[in-house]
């Protein structure tokens, strides 16, 4: 059967009454006039066609079946199909992902799919034949056709890259006033592509699409300004040029726009406004704003801060890829703050931001390697992160792989490879590496012993306020290695030392007050000092300042205090402070008589072995007090504090053996 199209003027006037139909939104009377003249090959109603499975307009939105007729109407040279066919295959689409596809996918049974969309529900991106459609409009003069074609040379896409083809296409396009070839010609002379970087002509091609209202130029031209690139350094056409843009929806001038508005507004009035700029951002996908605005919520911004908001921005970007925010995400799980604490979850996401050069999540990782904090402990692996950092500089990687190398943990003992990170870190400033290095040549470890080159060491870095270097230097001065024994100067690092808060120091004072060890005795400074410890968690401190408040020795008598205190010591597991716990819950003294509770503490005590808490078990058991009486056990208790020499018990164990006897 030989084929055959009806006549012209038949197709035509079946085309025009599909344009009316079509034009009242009778889209059913539209599709009936388009199919007919279809039929009859008229390209224009190809076209048409193609439009309408686009749309949905009369059909089941099908862009797949829109190519369909599209490709029908280009193979007869009609322009407008071939762009937008082109723009598809630029593309690319999933017809599970359009409207039309998504409204059927759970309906319509799998086997249907074929007799639903013959033409299938996928247009692939082809980048050969986007380029071969969108040149074929272009060539036939289309204005957006040879803009669209402009861009696919100068992204390479299905060619190579060929700025200078490009540009001629840009410009055939520009010259009939096309803004999209306008804003690429600004983008090939701002960046010298096929032509001599030359800003001032960039920014004249943004101003002439900005113009016309192209977002994307709107924001190039801004960001200029912003700059002073290309024409006068002026921030208020920036912010005017980032509104237009920002009102049409552009994401980028959206969140440049609100770091504009935070920039300029010091005393954050306007915050409320560049919040919802960022938010406009952010929710259109633009990774940079979802991390400013969690930024934004962390540190408070128009309002108090809000760590549950700013976890929430801060997911989406890490989600997203964004390294600071994978960093950050895994900081907030790590502390509990703005969701649970999860440290697998903090360890994840160091891992991840690490794993793109965050020097500071490599170290976070390696500590948790290193530790076996939220995932499996691995020292080799805590070196090689630890490494990694420090190539980029980062001077608390080197000092712990200097350690590392010292001690030879993940690593093999290299104790003068750890010598040389410690120099490195130490040379950049780190007043930890310089304490450390200093530590080495004043213990003659790994480098000849040299005191000067330590009281050096020592110097700068307390200099730099780390407490640790000016307990050395007190112990350099004690011990006249920094020329004769100096007490008093000694004394006076200790004190500073003390008073920024380094623990040992506070030790040292308390118990050189408390018997008079180069200062005269002063039991309240030593109670001061005793205290700070305490708070600390020091649990020699709190044993000791429990003493203190039982004598009234230094403080006014307090046996509440001293029961509180000797608590806290037994929780740490001080067998001492268990054992006085345990008699004053006995006696009553400054709390409530408990001897259940008493029981409890002097058998922890008794279990470490301290002779008197096995008397005083011993004791409970003979008693019955706190616990059945059980002699045999009494005995058993009688026995191991005797086997230490504790004399009563040997008297105890014999009185019960006697009594039993009797």
């Amino acid at each position: 059967m030989i084929g055959f199209c009806g006549r012209p003027h038949d197709r035509e006037a079946a085309v025009q009454r599909g344009l009316a139909a079509h034009q009242r939104a009778d889209y059913t009377a539209a599709l009936e006039e388009w199919s007919a003249a279809a039929a009859s090959c008229n390209s224009e109603a190809l076209y048409q066609l193609g439009l309408l499975y686009a749309r949905g307009h009369g059909v089941l939105a099908n862009l797949a079946d829109a190519a369909h007729y599209y490709l029908q109407a280009a193979k007869q040279g009609h322009a407008e199909a071939q762009y937008q066919l082109g723009l598809l295959h630029f593309g690319g689409t999933r017809g599970d992902q359009s409207s039309g596809w998504a409204k059927w996918h759970g309906a319509a049974a799998l086997q249907n799919r074929k007799l639903l969309f013959p033409n299938g529900v996928d247009v692939p991106l082809d980048s050969a034949e986007a380029l071969r459609w969108s040149r074929a409009a272009a060539e036939q003069g289309m204005a957006e056709a040879q803009a669209i074609t402009g861009l696919i040379y100068a992204r390479g896409f299905g060619c190579e890259h060929d700025y200078l083809e490009a540009r001629r296409w840009y410009l055939l396009a520009a010259a009939q006033g096309n803004a999209a070839a306008e804003l690429g010609l600004g983008v090939l002379y701002a960046n010298g592509l096929g032509v001599e970087t030359d800003l001032v002509t960039a920014a004249s091609w943004y101003e002439k699409a900005a113009e016309k209202g192209n977002d994307g130029a709107q924001t190039a031209l801004a960001l200029m300004y912003l700059s002073g690139q290309g024409v006068e350094q002026d921030s208020e056409k920036a912010a005017s040029w980032f509104a237009k843009a920002a009102a049409q929806g552009n994401a980028r001038a959206q969140y440049n726009l609100a770091l504009l508005i935070l920039r300029d507004d010091e005393a954050l009035r306007n915050a409320p406004t560049a919040e919802t700029w960022l938010r406009r951002a952010a929710r259109a996908g633009h990774v940079p704003a979802m991390h400013r605005l969690a930024s934004f919520y962390e540190l408070g911004g128009a309002a108090p801060p809000n760590m549950i908001e700013a976890a929430h921005w801060y997911r989406a970007a890490a989600e997203a890829g964004h390294a600071e925010a994978q960093f950050t995400l895994g900081r907030l799980y790590a502390r509990g703050e703005g969701l649970p604490q999860q440290l697998e979850e903090a360890a994840r996401w160091f891992e991840k931001a690490a794993e793109q050069g965050v020097a500071a999540a490599q170290v976070n990782i390696a500590a948790f390697h290193l530790k076996g904090t939220g995932t499996a402990r691995d020292p080799a692996k805590a070196a090689n992160w630890y490494r990694l950092a420090a190539g980029q500089g980062l001077t608390t990687a080197m000092v712990r792989l200097a350690f590392l190398h010292l001690s030879g943990e993940g690593v093999l003992c290299d104790p003068p490879a750890g010598a040389a990170w410690l120099q490195r870190a130490a040379d950049l400033g780190d007043p930890e590496a310089q304490s450390g290095l200093g530590t080495l040549y004043a213990r003659g470890e790994v480098v000849a012993q040299d005191f000067a080159r330590a009281l050096d060491l020592f110097r700068q870095a307390a200099e730099a306020g780390y407490s640790s270097a000016l307990v050395q230097l007190g112990h350099l001065h004690a011990q006249g290695h920094a020329g004769d024994p100096d007490p008093a100067a000694a004394l006076r690092y200790y004190r500073d030392a003390a008073a920024a808060g380094h623990l040992d120091a506070q030790r040292i004072l308390a118990w050189n007050n408390l018997y008079g060890r180069g200062v005269p005795r002063d039991t309240a400074a030593a109670a001061l000092w005793f205290r700070k410890a305490a708070e600390k968690g020091d649990t020699g401190a709190q044993f000791q300042l429990a003493v203190m408040y039982c004598t009234g020795e230094g403080v006014v008598r307090n046996l509440e205090e001293a029961v509180k205190w000797y608590r806290h010591a037994a929780e740490q597991g001080d067998r001492y402070a268990q054992y006085n716990l345990a008699v004053m819950l006995l006696k009553g003294q400054g709390t409530q008589e408990d001897a259940d509770t008493a029981f409890y503490w002097c058998s922890a005590a008794a279990e470490q072995g301290l002779a008197e808490a096995e008397l005083q078990l011993g004791d409970l058991y003979r008693a019955g007090r706190g616990v059945g009486e059980d002699l045999a056990i009494a005995a058993a208790w009688y026995e191991k504090a005797a086997e230490r020499g504790h004399a009563e018990a040997v008297a105890r164990l014999d009185g019960l053996r006697e009594a039993q006897a009797g």
